[in-house]
This record gives C-alpha cells, sequence and structure tokens, in this order.
C-alpha cells in the first residue's frame, strides 16, 4: 500500500519507519528540512514542505495514495486546514492525529471518521490497524499474542456466534462484539460509535458493521481477515 505522512516528529517518523517495515511505501512530508533529512534513508520518499501551501499539497501524488495520515501535533490550525485541502483533493482515507476533543469536534464536522491518539497509542499499535484496513485496534500482549478489535468480515454478516468455529478452525478466542450506535459530539454533529455487549453467548447473530474483539496469535488473526 501507499501511504503519505504528514508530520515526521517523534510519532510520525515511528509509524512511517514501521509502515516500511511492513513491507509499504511511504511518503514522508515535513516542514523541516532537518527531519526531512533525518529520515530520507528510512522511508521510501520525504519532502519538505509547508502544509497548508494549497499549490504543494496539489503537487503530491495524492490520488495514488491509499492513505494520508496527518500526524502533526503542534499546531490544530495547521491539521485542520490541511484537513480540509486533503478533502477538497478526493484523498481515499484520511486518518488524522487529534490532541483535543474540541479538534476532533470540528475534524467530525468536516466529515472525518478515523482518528489517532499518541499520548495512547504507539506507532507499532498504529502500523499495524493501518496494516489491515479491517482491523480497528489492537494491543500486542507479547511477541505471538494480541487483542485485536476488527471489523465483521462480509461472509459472516447475518450469521450466529455459534456458527462460526472461532477456537477449532481459526485458533483464535471471541472475547466481545461491538455494535454501531449514535450519539451528538460537543457541537451537535451526529456520530457513529460502538458499543461493546460484554459477554456474548452462542445466539448472537452479527451483523454487517459490527466490530469483534478477538484474542490470538497475530497471524490466526491475520489468517482470519483474510480468508
Amino acid at each position: 500500500m501507499k501511504f503519505i505522512v504528514f508530520g515526521l516528529g517523534n510519532y510520525g517518523s515511528s509509524l512511517g519507519r514501521n509502515l516500511v517495515e511492513l513491507g509499504h511505501e511511504v511518503f514522508g512530508v515535513d516542514l523541516s528540512n532537518e527531519r526531512v533529512e533525518k529520515m530520507k534513508n528510512r522511508f521510501t520518499y520525504t519532502v519538505s514542505m509547508d502544509a497548508t501551501n494549497r499549490e504543494a499539497i496539489e503537487g503530491l501524488p495524492l490520488k495514488e495514495a491509499d492513505m494520508v495520515v496527518i500526524a502533526i501535533g503542534e499546531n490544530e490550525g495547521t491539521i485542520i486546514l490541511l484537513a480540509a485541502l486533503l478533502k477538497q483533493n478526493g484523498v481515499k482515507r484520511i486518518i488524522c492525529r487529534v490532541t483535543s476533543t474540541l479538534q476532533k469536534a470540528i475534524l467530525e464536522s468536516m466529515g472525518l471518521t478515523e482518528f489517532v491518539y499518541p499520548e495512547l497509542d504507539s506507532a507499532e499499535r498504529n502500523a499495524y490497524t493501518l496494516d489491515f484496513r479491517e482491523v480497528l485496534d489492537s494491543h500486542r500482549v507479547c511477541d505471538q499474542y494480541q487483542v485485536a478489535e476488527v471489523l465483521l468480515p462480509h461472509r459472516y454478516a447475518e450469521v450466529k456466534v455459534s456458527a462460526i468455529d472461532f477456537e477449532t478452525k481459526y485458533k483464535i478466542q471471541l472475547v466481545s462484539v461491538k455494535h454501531i450506535t449514535e450519539d451528538r459530539n460537543i457541537i451537535g454533529v451526529m456520530r457513529k460509535k460502538r458499543k461493546t455487549l460484554g459477554k456474548v453467548g452462542g445466539d448472537l447473530v452479527l451483523h454487517a458493521g459490527d466490530s469483534l474483539i478477538l484474542f490470538g496469535e497475530s497471524k490466526k488473526i491475520s489468517e482470519f481477515l483474510l480468508e
């Protein structure tokens, strides 16, 4: 996959390096020549530019990118303006770093739905969730095992939990299920949220849009998603 990462500070540079190690093509962008120079041998490409310059933004390979990550953390105004420019240029998928509730609410009003919280999440963890679009969140318990929240595969929509052989076939465990609900954020914009159901029984029917919280080996969870 092809990524563009804006902001090559501690979080953005670490995220980009992890994505490259996972086999992806990563284009790094930062205003600082020093940061760009430091990362030029760790990313696929790097460039120094002002992220609020419309002409410079339009010169990037936005249409070829599978997703763009806004990892800038110093200036909320720059983040919001950059997000608007990316939306105007038809970027397929935008992942945005957020540092405050108000900032997130403003970005939600612009149509953004995917966010990362570097203060809570590691770049390695976020890189894994971006590696698989179906992975919404993950936490590595040790080198071998992890807990991951994943989108329900289409093949299991309208299927009972008991009909999916998680433990014998896939060698993973279903911890819980999340359903989509709606509420309003602090500026009144409707947003979708996931509500955890807690312990689930075999009679629960899964629906498109549900997410599953799974525990197991990383490769087994990947095999479940890619089957």
